[in-house]
Parts: structure tokens; sequence; C-alpha cells
């Protein structure tokens, strides 16, 4: 059987996502919501237990004159609680608030009605006692016992650099030693909760790891994926191959359209169209090299079209633009001479076959075309000449 070596792809990722299976920590969302606990019991917390104290009191001093009733029971609830649910609902929205945050921080936003599909193999004891004496279990274990042992070293550093005041204790009122004791646990348990958390991020972080592991692939599997995700390779060659022969046959069928086809003269062929009516400079409408020039200049003998060589040009308008797009202004003026040598042919041998490789009344047009410039109107001209 082949080995899972390959990291999981795209598709892999997302299927698994579909179904709830994502990298998730218990843990950073037990730690962070235990530290957010903690600073709110600070604040809102003190208020909490000031207006508790202050209801209580108020209660008990109010009782012995109130007559016994359900409606007076009724009353005296609410003035307890009342006082208390702006504090408790701080408190509450703020854990709420922890929790939801934190695991969208590590999921995202995900609904999977997967997970909330009832599962009867959850219930076998069989399955569990294997979970608890697996690997992941042996893990989970291991990582409960060093929480457990880092929260006991933690207490005992504090306890012991602390151990004067928690001496000084036992000389205080109650209230002072209450107070004292409160704001000596509170940084106890702050050390512990960020304590706590460390370990939660880097719990998250094997959770991450332990996921993309578990995701892992053999090298056939990947290959199947891609083939479902972007198609057979070999069916999207010959889909590629058939677009590349529709758009050949497109542009063979735009060569009898052409005004000239310039050549270089072996291997490279050009055919050009310009209509001054219509266009602002003349078009490439086929290009070919090798095979498809030879079939270009045999579509221009047929249906008559000049054939001029050109070596420079030929070059550099095969080189540089693209089919269906119009020349540089560079080409302009090499360009213009070569169409007024076609007109003039056109004009000359009126109702014969104009194609010739070698006219010699045809202007010389070599040279390098690029440092030829010109414009439109440079065009215009040589070809009304």
């Amino acid at each position: 059987m082949s080995e899972r070596t390959e990291a999981p792809t795209p598709r892999k990722l997302q299927e698994a996502r579909e179904q709830g299976q994502v990298a998730r920590s218990q843990e950073l969302n037990a730690a962070a919501s235990l530290l957010v606990g903690i600073l709110l019991l600070g604040g809102p917390g003190r208020m909490l237990v000031l207006n508790l104290q202050n209801s209580l009191s108020e209660m008990l001093s109010i009782i012995p004159s109130i007559p016994i009733s359900n409606p007076s029971l009724a009353d005296i609830s609410l003035s307890v609680l009342l006082p208390i649910l702006p504090s408790f609902g701080t408190i509450l929205f703020g854990l709420l608030f922890t929790g939801v945050a934190v695991t969208i921080a590590q999921t995202g936003l995900l609904w999977s009605s997967k997970r909330l599909t009832p599962d009867l193999s959850r219930l076998n004891p069989i399955q569990g006692l294997k979970g608890l004496i697996s690997g992941r279990g042996l893990f989970e274990l291991g990582k409960a016992l060093l929480k457990l042992g880092i929260a006991g070293w933690v207490a005992y550093s504090f306890l012991r650099s602390n151990g004067g005041a928690l001496i000084a204790l036992g000389g205080m009122d109650f209230r002072a030693a209450l107070a004292q004791c409160t704001t000596l646990a509170r940084s106890l348990a702050l050390r512990i909760a960020s304590v706590y958390l460390i370990l939660a991020i880097g719990d998250y972080a094997y959770q991450k790891w332990h996921y993309k592991r578990s995701l892992r692939m053999t090298k056939e599997e990947v290959k199947e994926d891609l083939k479902r995700s972007e198609g057979d390779p070999l069916l999207r060659q010959r889909v590629r191959s058939q677009q590349r022969r529709l758009a050949r046959q497109r542009m063979m069928a735009n060569v009898p359209k052409a005004d000239v086809i310039i050549t270089n003269p072996t291997h490279l062929a050009v055919a050009v169209r310009y209509q001054a009516e219509i266009m602002q400079a003349p078009r490439v409408i086929a290009k070919g090299a090798y095979r498809i020039a030879d079939r270009i200049v045999a579509l221009a003998k047929q249906h008559h079209i000049p054939i001029v060589q050109n070596i420079p040009l030929a070059r550099a308008l095969y080189r540089s633009v693209a089919v269906e797009e119009e020349i540089s202004p560079d080409l302009y003026l090499a360009m213009a001479e070569v169409l007024a040598y076609v007109y003039r042919l056109r004009a000359t041998n009126r109702g014969l076959p104009a194609h010739s490789q070698s006219s010699p009344n045809r202007p010389r047009v070599g040279g390098n075309p690029r440092a030829r410039g010109g414009s439109v109107q440079e065009i215009k001209r040589e070809a009304a000449y």
C-alpha cells in the first residue's frame, strides 16, 4: 500500500471542511475564556459582588417587617436580582463573545450539518476504549498531566514568593484579610491562566499539524484528485489542441482578404490588410512559420494576392504584432512603401494575376523597419502615390 506522503490538495481540504473537519483546539477556547473571566471579575465582577452585598443587606433589614406571602417573596427576589443583572450580563456576554471569537479565529465562519447527524458509532464503548489507549489518547493524557504539573509549579512559586503576605493575613481584621486574600487569589489565577493560554496556543499549533497530517494523500490520490478538480490532463491537451486548430482555421480563412503577404522568404509569412476608411493602421490578419507560412503563401497565390519579400519587416511583424492587431507606429513607413508598391502593381497589371516575388519595378523596402518611423498619414500618402 502506498504511503501517504503528499500534502492534501485544496479540494481535499475543502471536502474535509464541508464535513466539519477543521483544525481546532478546545484548550484554546477554555484558556481564553478563563483569562477573560478572571479579568472581568476585577471590574464587572467586583460590582456584581458589591451590588449583591447591598441587596442582601437591604433584604435582611426589611424581611422582619414584610408579611410572608407569594407576592412579597417575588418582590424581594426582584429587589435582589435587578441590581446585579447589568454586571452579571456583562460577564456573561464577555465570556460568550470570547468563545465565539476564538472559535471563528480558528475555523473561520463554518456551518456543517454533518457534525449534527447522529452517529451510533460514537456510543460504541469498544471504540471509546480504543481511543483511550491509542496514540492520540496517550497524547491527551500527557497533555493533561503537563497542564496539571505546570499549574502546580506556578501555584507553588507564587505561594512561596508571597508567603509573608499570607502570614500577615492572621493579624488583619476580617474585611481587610478578605480583600487581601481576594487580591492574591486573583493574581495567582491570572498567572495560571496566562501560562495555560501559552500552552493552549501550542496545542492549537499541534492540532493544525495533526489535522494536515491526517489528511495526507498518496501520489495516486493526488493524481486522481487533480483529474477530478481540473479534468484529465490528456483531455485538457486535446481541448487546447482543438482550440488551436480552430484558431488556425479562422486565421487561414482571412488570408484571401489580405492586401499583401510579406515573407522573409522561406519560413515566415505575414498577411496584412489595410482599409483606410475604417482602419487607423494596417492590420495583421494572419501569420505563420514553416508549414503554416507555406500554406499562407499557397493561398495567396491561389487568390492572386501580392507576395513581397522583405526579411526585416516580416520578422518584425511576426515577432511584435499579434493576429488581428494593428501594426506599431515604428513600422508605418516600411509598411507604407510596401502598400504603395502593391497598389501601383495592381494599377499596372489590372486584370492580370498580381502575385510576384521579384518584380523589376518594385521599390527597395529593406533595412531595419523599426528605424524608419512614419505615421498613418505617411501610409496614406505612400498608398495614394
